[in-house]
């Protein structure tokens, strides 16, 4: 794989990891759409991860590093940061890491700030169980400080040193250290160097000594392999302990590769010793799960367990006993029951009444041994490994397989045979589609019924595919369409509005019916834009409300009209603007005015001069809120004159707000009379206040000449109004 095409897919796999971390705040657990960005960031670490078997990510402060690249985009700077700030230097997931893992790891990331931490995030993974997913702190104790630039590196030694420094410790001049002499140069070639050290110290013949008795002095104190696999695991463990930062972090890893190669015992022991010491260690809790990625899980739980027996752990190595050990046991094979031969004979031993059992035969059932071999669980392969098959053997390809052989014998039948549990089979599944939020698979049935309907010479088998699409089309479907509208992200809206199209009338009829049962605010009002979405073909079942009793139902069905832009219900329109409800009268006007050109003022006129004055001032608050432009010049007639009573100072204060509403900066010369001061008692103070306040929502430089001459005014409400507004500009 290239730099540039690693990169490319680090960065598909960060917007896969910050999509599943939305989503885990977004969905319950178990939900298919969170199931399936989980599913999603799995499939990103397989294509990622290639013969290396694990995928191993660098945090820095402003982005991710793989390899030589550097990935900044903004997702990744979040993700590294969210990791960085909690002391994460290095993220490693290991080849075995499964979509559980990922949603533990992504839900505790999540889970509160880095400051309100009580414990590392790596060893919340511990208590959680998660093994497979290494975090690296960052370690700053290597670090040091220096005046001197040119200051030549010492080298550092290696694990390997320590361990040939141990072996070699006393023996210098022995025929053992001859085995020694020569520099490993891999954990292959230390091993054989220790193995046949080993060998040479335990078979070891006295060197002939001339003034020993019979020229053989005997050796005092011969050591035993175990004794050298103490000392090479105490060369080990001393050298982890004492070393820090990098160093501690090469050295672990250079142990790894020399207990891959070692036999047993001396594998264990190192092991052992190797976890004592990072075990019992506050700040190496990163490390200790670092080399439980890396070995067999049941040795390092056996390392533990003999462990805690003899010493108090540290809190993440308790964590990690735990978690091994539930591991542990929910794998483990339940044993064979210790009756079963007994049993055995019992059975056999029976006389059968169709057959001779001789006394030797009874005999030798009595000598019978039957071996029970203990289950082992078996290891098994990700489905990763099927490549491009795997398409074909998932839940969804399967069910998508069914439904078109389900379809191709309903063509198949004709009408030899009935096809109506060929049809419900295919219901089945339509639903199922829905449940799984798989709208496009749905889309994709009905679309073959519709084919095969089309294509049938029967009129039987026509008729049973329209009634079964429309029982598709029922009102159950639609509120789970409905329900999935609301609770599915944006990109599914269009699928399933494909899905209301190809449907048909039921399914558009029923939307409606939805709509009008609807009483949460915020729902009605996403379920009116997706309806608007369908455009002018849904025009029949709208005007089909038309008729309805209740008024809220029928100014909805208007507003309807008239975002999809239709002219062929004006009819319908033009009746309802006679309706005894205002709202509805109001609605269908502005429809009128906005669809129809030839559509009279005197409609407006008559509302505002109605004699019930409930109705006159509703209809002029109407105007200004539903932008009705239309009825400006009927607002201004409403002022002409002087009302010398104040018989009418409520209804045209009203038309003062609602043409400031309206905000049409052509009426402000028709105003001019109530931004004057006067001595007279008309326009009322009530009427003048109402047009100063109504400058908020005139253009900016239509009023800016009147609100310097309000700033100069006597009344100190008009000048605060007038400076408060001047600021805002």
């Amino acid at each position: 794989m290239s730099s540039t095409g690693g990169a490319t897919q680090v960065a598909e796999l960060v917007r896969a990891l910050a999509l599943g971390w939305r989503n885990l705040a977004a969905y319950p657990p178990g939900h298919p759409t969170l199931v399936g960005s989980l599913e999603a960031i799995h499939r990103g670490l397989a294509a990622l991860r290639g013969p290396a078997g694990e995928v191993v990510l660098g945090i820095a402060n402003d982005g991710l590093v793989f390899g030589d690249e550097k990935i900044d985009s903004l997702t990744a700077q979040k993700f590294a940061q969210a990791l960085y700030s909690r002391g994460v230097a290095v993220l490693r997931f290991a080849n075995e890491t499964e979509a559980h893992d990922i949603e533990v790891f992504l839900r505790l990331l999540a889970a509160g700030s880095p400051g309100e931490q009580k414990r590392p995030i790596w060893e919340d993974l511990t208590s959680a169980g998660v093994l497979h997913i290494n975090l690296q702190p960052v370690d700053y104790s290597s670090v040091r400080m220096t005046d001197d630039l040119e200051e030549e590196k010492k080298k550092e030694p290696t694990l390997w040193d320590e361990i040939l420094r141990a072996l070699i410790e006393g023996r210098e001049l022995s025929a053992e250290s001859e085995v020694l002499s020569e520099e490993p140069e891999s954990a292959d070639d230390l091993t054989e160097m220790i193995l046949k050290y080993i060998d040479s110290a335990v078979n070891a013949k006295a060197a002939f000594d001339p003034d020993a008795t019979f020229g053989v002095r005997m050796l005092a104190h011969p050591e035993t392999p175990d004794q050298i696999h103490r000392r090479i695991a105490d060369a080990v463990g001393r050298s982890l302990a004492q070393a820090s930062g990098a160093k501690k972090q090469s050295m672990l890893q250079q142990a790894v590769q020399l207990l891959r190669s070692l036999p047993q015992p001396l594998r264990g022991v190192i092991l052992q010793r190797m976890v004592a010491t990072l075990a019992t260690d506050d700040s190496a809790g990163a490390m200790l799960r670092e080399l439980v990625s890396e070995l067999p899980h049941d040795e390092v739980l056996e390392a533990l367990r003999y462990l805690s027996s003899m010493n108090n752990l540290s809190a993440h190595a308790l964590s990690l006993l735990q978690s091994l050990a539930a591991m542990d046991t929910s794998t483990r094979t339940a044993p064979a029951s210790e009756n079963v031969i007994s049993d055995l004979v019992h059975l056999f031993g029976e006389d059968d009444v169709d057959r001779f059992n001789p006394p030797d035969h009874a005999a030798l059932l009595e000598q019978v041994a039957v071996h029970v071999p203990r289950t082992v669980p078996q290891a098994t392969n990700s489905i990763e490994v099927l490549g491009k098959r795997v398409e074909t053997v998932a839940d969804d390809a399967l069910l998508r397989q069914v439904a078109r052989t389900v379809v191709e014998l309903i063509t198949l039948l004709g009408s030899s045979r009935p096809v109506s549990s060929l049809l419900d089979r295919v219901e089945r599944l339509f639903r199922s589609y829905l449940g799984a939020s798989q709208f496009e698979d749905a889309l994709e049935l009905v679309q073959q019924l519709q084919a095969t309907a089309t294509a049938t010479d029967s009129d039987e088998v026509r008729h049973a595919i329209h009634g079964s699409i429309g029982k598709l089309a029922a009102g159950e479907t639609i509120q789970a369409l409905i329900q999935s509208l609301y609770n599915s992200p944006p990109e599914k809206a269009r699928a399933i509005q494909h899905l209301i199209e190809v449907l048909g009338a039921g399914a558009r009829r029923n939307l409606l019916v939805a709509l009008t049962e609807e009483s949460n605010r915020s729902r009605r009002r996403r379920l009116f834009d997706f309806i608007a979405l369908l455009g002018p073909v849904i025009t029949p079942e709208v005007v089909a409300f038309l008729n309805d009793s209740r008024w809220y139902v029928l100014r909805n069905m208007i507003v309807l009209l008239r975002t999809v832009n239709d002219r062929t219900s004006l009819p319908e329109i033009r009746k309802l603007a006679q309706h005894p409800d205002l709202r509805v009268r109001m609605e269908a006007i502005k429809s009128l005015f906005t669809l129809d050109t030839g559509v009279p003022v005197e409609l407006l006129e008559n509302l505002i001069r109605d004699p019930d004055p409930k109705v006159s001032e509703t209809a002029v608050t109407l105007i200004g809120s539903s932008g009705i432009r239309e009825g400006v010049t009927p607002l201004l007639r409403l002022l002409e004159g002087n009302d010398l009573f104040g018989s009418r100072r409520a209804l045209r204060v009203k038309a003062i707000r609602a043409l400031g509403e309206l905000a049409d900066p052509t009426t402000l010369p028709a105003l001019q009379r109530f931004f004057r001061d006067s001595i007279l008692p008309w326009p009322s103070r009530e009427e003048r206040i109402a047009a100063w306040e109504s400058l908020s929502g005139y253009p900016p430089d239509a009023r800016a000449d009147l609100l310097r001459m309000g700033e100069r005014s006597r009344d100190p409400i008009v000048r605060e109004l007038c400076a408060r507004m001047g600021r805002a500009t």
